[in-house]
């Protein structure tokens, strides 16, 4: 069965908001954890322990958004953690979808001698 561009989009879509549920998820799990391990004997987290627990959360929120540098993307525009990673992975989906359309319209327009010069030289697929 033919794919639509429609239904490679959607697919994409879905697939981003899993891994980010997923990252969320486990972000929250993380967080619930730290808060957990800083309660005392009585459930409660003492008021001397906030400013440790805050600073602990903040590293691992940052580090789901950022790389160890502070910044999302490194000098060859590759991310560098893992809420940038999913941003990247589905904008690549969907430029290769517009490539590939765009060498099918190719495909159809060009004359098959030219289309045959380019592939030898290897500037078409």
């Amino acid at each position: 069965m033919a794919r639509t561009d429609r239904q490679v989009f959607f697919r994409q879509l879905v697939s981003s908001e899993k891994q980010m549920d997923a990252l969320f998820q486990a972000l929250a799990v993380e967080i619930g954890n730290a808060v957990f391990r800083a309660q005392g004997t009585d459930g409660k987290v003492p008021i001397q322990a906030l400013p440790r627990l805050q600073k602990q959360a903040g590293a691992m929120v940052r580090a789901q958004f950022l790389g160890a540098n502070g910044r999302a993307f490194d000098e060859n525009h590759e991310p560098l953690a893992p809420f940038p990673r999913i941003i990247a992975e589905g904008q690549r989906a969907m430029v290769d979808v517009a490539l590939e359309r765009a060498a099918a319209i190719l495909d159809k327009a060009l004359p098959e001698d030219l289309r045959l010069a380019m592939a030898a030289r290897e500037v078409v697929r």
